[in-house]
């Protein structure tokens, strides 16, 4: 209890404070590039085709907004889960960096240990995703031009594939039969369906309803508690 206390104090209250004055801060920082524009050049959209563009976004991400920390908090953890979301590729770049320095320590996920890991695990992502846009931007066009360009259509189609497979089969070791159950969801609904736009919430909502109930009903999950008892 003292240990729990402590680390309340000593993390998650600090991290709590940082991360609300910076993320107001960070979001009014995204508009300088506008103000910038409007104050130097007088240019500025108007209005109504500005929250039209919105709304546009909106109604095919909106969903994102709820699910995405829902989802991705139990592996980035508080402080995770403020800088992933200030810095983008959350997906593809953050998650996977915090599931492997979690898994690389050997601490459980979700617990205190997992969530100090996380933080470094996503900190070393962000300085390194900061070094490689620098290389990229420097050297970018030269770079590029070296390979040959059946290899950048490949790194195009299958790198963050590669990645979300990765960090699957990572998760299925803990609950196999539960990560046969997402998959087979996700695949019968875009089957059925063929709306992409829903992938998250499919992949995300309709497999935790899934899981609860056949948990409830003693598919997976109590008969590996009544073998450790």
């Amino acid at each position: 209890m003292n240990n729990n206390m402590s680390f309340n104090e000593l993390w998650r209250k600090k991290v709590t404070r940082i991360g609300t004055i910076m993320i107001p801060i960070i979001m009014l920082s995204m508009f300088l590039p506008v103000i910038y524009l409007k104050v130097r050049y007088g240019v500025f959209p108007e209005w109504s085709i500005a929250l039209s563009s919105w709304g546009t976004i909106a109604a095919a991400f909106g969903a994102y907004y709820i699910i995405e920390p829902l989802s991705y908090y139990p592996i980035l953890g508080l402080s995770g889960t403020y800088m992933a979301f200030t810095s983008g590729s959350i997906s593809d770049i953050r998650m996977p960096a915090s599931a492997v320095a979690q898994e690389a320590v050997g601490v459980p996920y979700g617990s205190d240990e997992g969530a100090v890991v996380s933080t470094i695990g996503v900190a070393g992502s962000v300085f390194t995703t900061l070094v490689v846009v620098f290389i990229t931007a420097v050297f970018g066009t030269s770079i590029i031009e070296i390979f040959p360009e059946k290899l950048l259509t490949a790194v195009k189609l299958y790198t963050v594939p590669a990645v979300f497979s990765a960090v699957y089969i990572q998760f299925c070791k803990f609950e196999p039969k539960l990560s046969f159950i997402i998959a087979i969801t996700t695949v019968i609904f875009l089957l059925l369906a063929h709306i992409y736009g829903l992938m998250m919430i499919t992949a995300v909502i309709i497999p935790v309803l899934l899981a609860r109930l056949l948990y409830k009903k003693g598919f997976f999950g109590k008969e590996d508690s009544a073998e450790n008892k």
